[in-house]
């Protein structure tokens, strides 16, 4: 049995059509497939010297007149991004955002990366430690620029394995706060609602000013409502915004 799948997978890729499978809304897209796949091997007949060996792996999900931009996180991670760009920090950690911003952050400026599930991999400009968010491995005032990105509504609930905790956003908040340098920044951002709840154990949402009140007596630098876009906040445009989430810039006092 193991050898005959071997042997499909030689000429068909069973992660595609599992993913067709599971998405009947593909299904419509198969004839257009097989037609284009006959047209091409006509094509591959007249115009070249011989055939390359064939493989199918269907992608049937990137029809459309635009490339998605993936909702949120495009547009939280690109914010991000330029608040730390304009501070232009020595070096920044990163606690549990995703990846790719972690990634493109390395490529600017050192980066550390902190992540209970640390990124396995290997880049120039970016370091990656195990680690938690409620006893990160630095010193007290050390850190010049920390970004945290959707990460802090989900201290406590126990999604990603970590211990159960009612005050984990608190706790995790006192953390960062405990290691930045007086004058540096946080970056953050956590999702809004008219009235703070938990939506158990997906995340918390807080209000605005909750969200702010995470870090007491820091100056508020930057911040936007994503609706998915960046937008000025409003309470209206919080009621009215499916997942309404809130990013922050927000500096430490000095001394």
């Amino acid at each position: 049995m193991k050898n005959d799948i071997t042997q499909v997978r030689k000429h068909v890729s069973l992660g595609a059509i599992a993913a067709i499978l599971r998405r009947p809304s593909q299904w419509l897209r198969v004839p257009r497939f097989l037609g284009d796949l006959l047209t091409y091997r006509r094509l591959e007949a007249n115009q070249t010297r011989e055939r390359l060996p064939l493989r199918l792996y269907p992608c049937l999900g990137d029809l459309g007149s635009h490339q998605s931009v993936h909702g949120y996180y495009f547009y939280q991670d690109c914010w991000a991004a330029r608040q730390v760009f304009r501070a232009k920090p020595s070096y920044v950690v990163d606690v549990g955002s995703t990846v790719l911003f972690v990634g493109i952050l390395s490529q600017f400026t050192p980066c550390v990366s902190v992540d209970i599930r640390p990124i396995n991999a290997d880049m120039d400009g970016l370091k990656t430690l195990p680690g938690s968010i409620l006893n990160l491995p630095f010193k007290d005032d050390e850190v010049p620029c920390l970004t945290t990105m959707c990460v802090l509504e989900h201290v406590g609930l126990g999604r990603y394995g970590d211990p159960l905790c009612p005050t984990g956003t608190e706790d995790a908040a006192r953390e960062i706060a405990r290691v930045v340098a007086p004058g540096g920044i946080v970056v953050f951002s956590v999702p809004l609602a008219p009235r703070e709840m938990i939506e158990f154990n997906a995340n918390r949402r807080f209000t605005y000013l909750l969200a702010i009140g995470l870090f007491p007596g820091w100056t508020v630098l930057d911040s936007c409502l994503l609706t998915p876009k960046p937008a000025r906040y409003s309470p209206e445009l919080v009621s009215r915004t499916r997942d309404p989430i809130g990013c922050f810039c927000v500096q430490k006092p000095r001394l």
